[in-house]
Formats: C-alpha cells, structure tokens, sequence
C-alpha cells in the first residue's frame, strides 16, 4: 500500500516550535553517551530539520544525514543547509550498509505499514555495535488505559484517513483539528521489544516521556511525574544495539 504524505499538509500549517520536547531531550541524552564513540549520525523521518539543528549545534564533532517521505520536507531541509534525501521507508533505504554509528528515528514507526522493512534497513547501514534510538506512542499510556475503560478511542490510534476525531467521543472538543497524522501502528514497549529482537537489535534501555504537545496544562505536572514509570508514560524513547 503507498504510504500517504500527511506531512505535506503540516509543511504548509507548521506552528513554529520554540523548545525540543521531553522525548527529544531524552534523545538527546542517550546521544551524548554515545557521540564520543561516533562518527555518523543519521535521523530517520527528519522532517525539516528542526531536530537536526540541534544535533549540530550540541554534537559538532558528528556528520550527519537525514532522510524523509516527504519531498517538501525535504527541500525545506535542504534549504536549511543539511544533507537530506527522500526515502520511502516502506521500500527501503538507498545508502550503503554499515556506515552509520548512530541512527535515530522519531516518530515515524508508528506511520509505516511495514515496520520489519523500516528496521531491517536501519539495521543495515548500521555499522556492528551501531546504535537506534527511537521515540514513539505508547499504546498503554496511563490515560489509554482509563479511556479503554470508558469505550473512548484511545489517543494516538487513528482509525480514519480523513479524520483523527472517530471514536473519540467526549474527546472531540478538546483535540486540535481533525486532521490525521497518518498514524498506523501503535505499540507496546513488549511489542518494540519483540520486534526489535526479529531484525537483529538488542534492547538496551527505554525512558518514559511526557505528552506536552497534547495534554491540557493543567494535566501535564501529573503527566511529567507519570512519565518516570515507562509502562505508563504517554511516548517511550528507546535505545537499541545492532548485534547482528
């Protein structure tokens, strides 16, 4: 099935965004423990390049690379100065195998219909002993497991192409839009985990990670404190090691 650039939308629509989110400093701190050892970085689904600048600017000793679905993304990458090639991930990566030390994927395995394809690829142009850091959904976020009890749609799950709102019941009024994000796949941290192992990782580390951009404020200090406990965190941020 062709995958769908719901970014081309957000490309025109992007509110402009001032601070890296708590999934992202997590990433950022796995990186740091992993950069003195590293040479090439590369960030999978890199959008724009909005994360990119801070790798940059903290890790100037790395070389970096990015990639993205989106073609429009990817010229307003470009346009910022980084080196960034369209991929359909669904197909495969066009880079040599075993270049890369580090390679992080934010967001974006929860977009694909085929993840094993994605992984095996990442594993791939991984050199051995490489590292994957991801951040996505979890499916069993604390607020999940309250909405499943009500018959709400859990948050992340979309079940439509036209509109993010289905199921969502009471939710309804307090999302922002109706416009889906293409979100396909929502996991477990069991489920990251066993697939993970299938192409050829082995699981390190996971961190729980607040949901700043989709909770009302007045939630989030509960939601910060939530987050310590990864099973229930709204996002996990994973950390993996290629060993074969």
């Amino acid at each position: 099935m062709k995958t769908i650039d719901h970014y081309e939308y957000w490309n025109k629509n992007r509110k402009q965004k001032r601070t890296l989110y708590h999934r992202e400093k997590l990433v950022l701190s796995f990186i740091k423990k992993l950069s003195t050892k590293s040479k090439y970085f590369i960030d999978a689904g890199c959008g724009h390049g909005d994360f990119l600048f801070y790798i940059q600017k903290l890790f100037p000793e790395l070389k970096i690379k990015g990639l993205d679905y989106s073609k429009k993304e990817v010229q307003e990458a470009r346009k910022n100065g980084f080196d960034v090639i369209q991929s359909d991930f669904e197909e495969g990566i066009n880079l040599k195998s075993e270049i890369y030390d580090i390679a992080y994927a934010g967001e974006l395995i929860e977009h694909l219909y085929n993840p094993d394809i994605f992984l095996s690829e990442m594993n791939r142009i991984l050199k051995k002993g490489g590292y994957l850091i991801l951040s996505t959904p979890n499916l069993c976020a604390w607020f999940n497991r309250i909405l499943l009890l009500l018959g709400i749609q859990p948050l992340f799950v979309e079940m439509s192409t036209k509109s993010k709102l289905v199921g969502s019941g009471p939710l309804k009024g307090l999302k922002d839009g109706s416009r889906p994000v293409g979100h396909i796949r929502i996991f477990t941290i069991d489920a990251i985990k066993d697939l993970l192992v299938m192409n050829g990782f082995k699981f390190i580390e996971v961190k729980g990670a607040s949901y700043e951009e989709g909770l009302p404020k007045w939630l989030l200090p509960f939601d910060r404190l939530v987050a310590k406990m990864p099973r229930l965190a709204p996002q996990m941020v994973v950390l993996a090691q290629k060993i074969k």
